[in-house]
């Protein structure tokens, strides 16, 4: 295939997202209530336990080794990312679409890049730079921000809405984490946890809840004009 060949069809394949974006906001309102709902839960579990913790020994020892809370939530972004999988498959099937269609294969070209430095970048910076775990969940947020900007070419406004508020809220959680501890090492490992646990629930649970629903009522409104299915 010629450079102009793949040219056109890649003008060919955003066209088509961008004919078809209320089909792709139907499908994510779904993955981000549960995707939400399921941070919330996790980081008010962990920040429970943690604050027991501390009331019990305070600082006399580690709240929870770094690998084990960053296992966790992988698992949280792994179960997510299942769901989301299951939607756009019953999604595909029902409108008679290959699951991975020309747009899907053009989304994740441009989500990918962002989300795997992010994951490397948090992790490196936890596990092998002597960061901790507040600064690591900033630097998630913030990659995963740029994630959805990569896609705001195609895809609806509220995605990079989402985009935005999800960078502009990480980089101000890296910035007040360094400005008031200096180096990430000088925070105790405590209040490292706690910070982390409440950048996740906010960021990753509350922002793809209130972004859930408002997406979810838009739908059902352009559904009762238009007469389409939301479902």
């Amino acid at each position: 295939m010629t450079e102009q060949e793949q040219a056109a069809e890649h003008l060919k394949v955003i066209r088509s997202l961008m004919e078809r974006s209320t089909v792709y906001r139907a499908i994510s309102w779904q993955a981000a209530l549960f995707g939400g709902g399921l941070a919330i839960c996790l980081a008010a579990a962990l920040f429970g336990r943690t604050r027991m913790i501390l009331a019990a020994d305070g600082e006399a020892g580690p709240v929870m080794d770094d690998p084990t809370w960053i296992l966790i939530w992988l698992v949280a972004l792994v179960v997510t990312g299942g769901v989301n999988v299951l939607l756009i498959s019953r999604k595909s099937k029902r409108d008679g679409h290959a699951f991975f269609s020309p747009g899907l294969k053009h989304a994740m070209r441009a989500i990918a890049p962002p989300m795997a430095a992010g994951g490397l970048l948090g992790i490196g910076h936890i596990l092998w730079l002597g960061g901790t775990v507040a600064g690591g969940a900033a630097i998630w947020v913030i990659c995963y921000g740029l994630a959805l900007l990569a896609t705001q070419g195609f895809a609806p406004k509220s995605m990079a809405r989402l985009g935005w508020a999800m960078l502009l809220a990480g980089a101000a959680a890296y910035g007040v984490i360094w400005t008031l501890h200096g180096p990430s090492a000088a925070i105790p490992a405590g209040t490292a946890m706690q910070t982390a646990n409440l950048i996740m629930g906010t960021c990753f649970g509350v922002f793809h809840l209130v972004y859930g629903c408002g997406v979810a009522r838009l739908g059902k409104e352009e559904a009762r004009e238009t007469g389409a299915d939301t479902e």
